[in-house]
C-alpha cells in the first residue's frame, strides 16, 4: 500500500506543478476544454491549452466550442453528467473508517461481498512507513456491516493471509473466490477460496509477464496493482493498473488486460490494454453489475492546465464480456481504489479509500442516489480545493477531512454567483495535502 499511496501523491503534486508551466494564447474555460477534448482528442487539445500560438486550424476549432458552449450545445457542455464544468453529483456517503482506530494500522483496498444478510468488507491492514503507524500486519482483515453499509463492526482475526489487496465475488458454482498477488519467485496472481465468504484458503496461480502491456508511450509495464476479476463466458476477465512510475511527468500509467479459463492460471492479453494519455493512478473497479453490463471505474487523472479543474473517476461499459467497451463519462467524485457492489435491496454501493499524511488512510462507502446538486472540483498546488455547487444552499454544505474525521466547514470561505455558490479551503500548512477533503451536500451528503 506504501508504494501505491506515495506513487499517487507524487503523480498528483508533481503533475500539477509540472502543467502549471503551461503558456496559453488564448484563454480556455472548463466548459470549451470539455469540448475540445471530445471533438478533437485529448492530445490535440492539450496541445491547443499549451500553445503560445494556435494555428488557424486550432483557432477555429477553438472558436467552434466556444461558441457550443455559449448555445448550451452538447458538444461544448456536455461529457456524460457534466454541465459546464460541474457534473451531477449521484452519489451520498453513507460510512467510513479511519486508520490508527480499533488497533489497526493505515487500513486500504476495501473490497466488498455480500453473504446471505451480512455485508463484508476486506481491506489491507498497513503501514506507512513515512509516518507512525502501529497496529498492522499487511495483511487482510474486514469490517462487517448487518444495515447494508451504514454502520460497521471490526472482526477479529485475518481473513486473508496475504500481504496484497483482493478482489473477491461470489463464485456460480457455490461458495467465494478471491484474487490477489503472492510474493515469491515474482508475484504471482493467486486464486483463493472460501465456503462461508469469511475465511479463504489459498490455491493456485502463476507469475504473469508484463513486458507486452504498454502505456501510450510504449513504456511497459512494471509491477501490477491487486487484479479485479469478473467471470466472462471464456472463463476470467481481470484488469490492474501499472504501478510503475515513469522518471518525470507527465505520468501515464495503463491498465493491463489478463484472461485465464479457470481462474487459476493467468495470461496477458496485450490487446486488452487501455492505455490513455493521462494517468491512470490506482487500479481500476472492474465490476459485472446487477443488469449483467460490466462497468469498469478507472481513477484517471486529468487536469486542466490552466484552471486546474480536475475530471477524476471515469467510467466505461462493456455488455460483451469486454471485447468492446462504451466511451468514458464522469462520476461525480475522485477517490482511490473504487470497489461496487449492488446489494440484494437494491441499494447499490461504491467503496473507494484515500490517504492524509498525518493519520493514515479511510475507507469510505457511499450509495447511489438522484439529486439535483451539480458541482466542480478545482485543486491548486495540492494544498487548496475550491468547490462550485448548484442546487444547494450554503447551510447544506459541509467541507470534512474525512480520513481525520474533521468538520472543516467553519474554516472555508463561501460566495454566491447566481444560483451558485463557491467554496474555498485552504490546508493550514503547505506539507498538509488536500486529498482527503470532501464537499456534502445535504442529508443526503452527497459527495464531491
Amino acid at each position: 500500500m506504501f508504494r501505491k499511496v506515495f506513487f499517487l501523491v507524487l503523480t498528483i503534486s508533481v503533475g500539477l506543478i509540472g502543467t502549471l508551466r503551461f503558456a496559453q494564447a488564448v484563454p480556455v474555460d472548463p466548459a470549451v476544454k470539455l469540448c475540445l477534448d471530445k471533438t478533437i482528442g485529448m492530445k490535440a487539445a492539450n496541445k491547443i491549452v499549451a500553445a503560445k500560438r494556435l494555428t488557424k486550424q486550432q483557432k477555429q476549432r477553438v472558436a467552434k466550442c466556444k461558441s457550443s458552449a455559449k448555445r448550451g450545445g452538447s458538444s461544448g457542455s456536455t461529457i456524460g453528467t457534466t454541465t459546464a464544468g460541474m457534473v451531477s453529483l449521484d452519489y451520498g456517503l453513507i460510512s467510513y473508517k479511519i486508520s490508527q482506530r480499533e488497533g489497526l494500522g493505515n487500513i486500504a483496498d476495501p473490497a466488498l461481498l455480500q453473504v446471505g444478510s451480512t455485508l463484508r468488507m476486506f481491506f489491507k491492514n498497513g503501514n506507512e512507513p513515512q509516518i507512525p503507524l502501529a497496529g498492522f500486519d499487511n495483511k487482510i482483515h474486514s469490517f462487517i456491516s448487518s444495515d447494508n453499509g451504514v454502520t460497521w463492526t471490526l472482526e477479529a482475526g485475518v481473513r486473508v493471509d496475504v500481504q496484497s489487496p483482493i478482489t473477491v465475488r461470489a463464485a456460480e458454482s457455490g461458495g467465494y473466490e478471491a484474487w490477489a498477488w503472492v510474493a515469491g519467485g515474482g508475484d504471482a496472481l493467486t486464486r483463493f477460496t472460501s465456503s462461508t465468504g469469511s475465511d479463504f484458503v489459498k490455491g493456485a496461480g502463476n507469475v504473469v509477464s508484463t513486458a507486452a502491456c504498454k502505456s501510450a508511450d510504449g513504456v511497459a509495464a512494471g509491477f501490477l496493482g491487486d487484479s479485479q476479476v469478473v467471470k466472462v463466458a471464456s472463463g476470467y476477465l481481470a484488469y490492474a493498473q501499472d504501478m510503475q512510475v515513469t522518471a518525470k511527468p507527465p505520468f501515464k500509467r495503463q491498465v493491463c488486460g489478463l484472461t485465464s479459463s479457470d481462474g487459476n492460471t493467468w495470461t496477458l492479453d496485450a490487446s486488452k490494454t487501455y492505455a490513455p494519455q493521462n494517468d491512470v493512478q490506482t487500479n481500476p473497479e472492474t465490476y459485472r453489475n446487477a443488469s449483467g453490463v460490466i462497468e469498469q471505474i478507472l481513477p484517471i487523472d486529468k487536469v486542466d492546465p490552466r484552471t486546474n479543474l480536475r475530471v477524476g473517476m471515469q467510467i466505461r461499459t462493456s455488455t460483451n464480456d469486454g471485447a468492446s467497451w462504451s466511451e468514458l463519462s464522469e462520476l461525480s467524485f475522485f477517490a482511490a481504489d473504487p470497489e461496487r457492489l449492488d446489494l440484494s435491496n437494491g441499494d447499490s454501493l461504491l467503496a473507494f479509500g484515500n490517504f492524509d499524511q498525518r493519520q493514515g488512510g479511510m475507507l469510505g462507502v457511499a450509495k447511489k442516489i438522484s439529486t439535483g446538486y451539480k458541482a466542480s472540483r478545482t485543486e491548486s498546488n495540492m494544498s487548496s480545493v475550491t468547490w462550485t455547487i448548484s442546487g444547494a444552499v450554503q447551510s447544506a454544505i459541509k467541507i470534512k477531512n474525512l480520513c481525520l474525521d474533521e468538520d472543516l466547514t467553519s474554516s472555508v470561505k463561501f460566495a454566491t454567483s447566481g444560483s451558485n455558490i463557491t467554496v474555498s479551503y485552504t490546508a493550514d500548512t503547505r506539507n498538509h495535502f488536500n486529498m482527503c477533503v470532501y464537499a456534502l451536500i445535504g442529508t443526503e451528503q452527497a459527495i464531491k
